[in-house]
């Protein structure tokens, strides 16, 4: 069984800060991990990838877990967006014998607004909008094991929270 924690939640939540942080927790915990951002390994552009991500996100993730499992990595610590609970069985696909966790995170829209409106000042029509839907679709399916509350918090401590409630960290 290999355990994988999901970080997941809306444009502007904070899933890289709090991945990059829950991932410096377990490198200072000694735990052996590999960490991957699915959005980073979807990163290519042509006619054919832009209909579907998914093949190319998934087939992309097997072959790194397979390199990092090779190298003694026996956990597996993600971010990204998934639309329904469904789609884990595309990671089962690219880890084998995955016990996958998956934690949201959220803040109310106004802060993840603001949060947008000061990362992308010059253009951010295309990420509120982004924001505005995901927050109100992740509402509505509710695929994640764990909610954690981003507002008003330390990265770090909403790192140790979503490590602690997939039982990664004590």
């Amino acid at each position: 069984m290999v355990p994988v924690l999901l970080v997941t939640g809306p444009i502007g939540v904070g899933k890289t800060a709090v991945l990059h942080e829950a991932d410096a927790l377990l490198i200072a915990a000694g735990a052996a991990h590999a960490t991957v951002e699915l959005e980073e390994v979807a990163r290519c552009w042509t006619d054919e990838t832009e209909s579907s991500r998914s093949p190319l996100v998934y087939g992309n993730l097997a072959a790194l877990w397979s390199n990092f499992a090779a190298v003694g990595a026996s956990r597996l610590l993600l971010a990204g967006l998934i639309e329904q609970r469904s789609q884990l069985r595309l990671i089962s696909k690219a880890v084998p014998g995955p016990t996958v966790t998956v934690v949201r995170l959220h803040a109310p829209l106004p802060v993840l607004e603001k949060r947008i409106q000061l990362r992308e000042p010059a253009s951010p029509e295309g990420e509120l909008d982004g924001a505005r839907w995901w927050t109100r679709h992740l509402h509505q399916v509710r695929l994640e094991d764990h909610l954690v509350e981003t507002d008003g918090r330390a990265v770090g401590e909403v790192a140790r929270d979503v490590l602690r409630l997939a039982r990664w960290l004590p």
